[in-house]
């Protein structure tokens, strides 16, 4: 693989991962302001939605579309595991800090290989243990950080990591029946649907509060676009450029955006315990990923 190559595609990742960390600095701004997640999450994917739908119609004509069982299979995996996740872990963000939200959430790589585990009789190999002892230790060090009673909020971030980790591996085997740009499209127009879903049948203490200023309208419109489409967007462009498990292994610093994008702009403080605990587990998530970039052939990029 050339240098060049490697470069761009590493720098493409780095960009989804940047963007995708902006989302949770936009949505505690948006509910100081007097909005709340449904008021949020309902308008991002919607205009996220008819982006990636544009651009699918305009560039990714050559993908050609599913048939109508994959398309309504995708379709709800965006109305309910999608929703299910990012509702959740964005209620929860308004009670507890997001730089602990995101190392609390990084528990479903380890979710995905009990699933596999249990449902598909792939049993972890023994060089797992060591990066496993280590996410776990940091998510609990880090679980302990959460303080004044929001217990609640450790609930509401572990099952949407729970959510996630389920249907992370039911989108594994859609997606590999569809091209990316559609399937993108129609998860996300299963999201917006069921965000507006859950917004109308919503009782009248959880539902949906919208912005009433247009620099939130307008913060609301950049996560559609830099947190959002983008980062789609520049994963496709990484996966045409590197291997999808030196893709993997990049992703995993994700949560360090999100720390970082934390402390900056929404001045959330770093004690010793909570820098302990997202080393661990960013640490142990680096490894674990390694480990199973060198068990499979990553020696190809995907084609799109």
């Amino acid at each position: 693989m050339p240098t060049s190559q490697r470069l761009s595609g590493t720098l493409f990742v780095m960009a989804s991962s940047i963007g995708f960390a902006v989302v949770p600095t936009i949505t505690r701004t948006a509910y100081d302001e007097g909005a709340n997640a449904l008021g949020v999450m309902t308008p991002r994917f919607a205009i996220a939605a008819l982006l990636i739908t544009a651009i699918r119609l305009m560039f990714g004509k050559k993908e050609g579309w599913p048939n109508i069982k994959l398309a309504i299979a995708m379709f709800f995996i965006g109305a309910i595991g999608v929703t299910a996740v990012s509702l959740l872990y964005f209620i929860a963000i308004g009670q507890i800090d997001s730089s602990l939200a995101i190392v609390l959430w990084y528990a479903y790589p380890v979710l995905v290989l009990l699933i596999a585990w249990v449902f598909e009789k792939k049993r972890p190999s023994a060089t797992i243990v060591i990066p496993l002892i280590l996410t776990l230790t940091g998510i609990a060090i880090s679980a302990g950080q959460v303080k004044g009673g929001n217990t609640t909020a450790i609930i509401l971030v572990v099952s949407s990591s729970m959510i996630f980790a389920v249907y992370i591996t039911v989108l594994s085997k859609v997606t590999q029946k569809m091209g990316l740009l559609t399937g993108a499209s129609i998860l996300n127009l299963g999201t917006a649907t069921g965000y507006i879903v859950v917004g109308v049948f919503s009782t009248s203490a959880f539902a949906p509060v919208f912005p009433t200023t247009g620099k939130v309208w307008l913060l609301i419109s950049g996560a559609a676009v830099i947190g959002t489409t983008l980062p789609f967007l520049c994963s496709l462009a990484a996966l045409k450029r590197i291997p999808t498990g030196m893709y993997s292994v990049i992703t995993t610093l994700e949560p360090v955006w999100h720390i970082i994008m934390g402390v900056i702009f929404l001045g959330e403080v770093m004690t010793d315990n909570r820098i302990i605990g997202a080393s661990l587990t960013v640490g142990g998530l680096l490894l674990f990923s390694a480990l199973e970039v060198r068990t499979k052939d990553a020696s190809t990029p995907v084609t799109i």
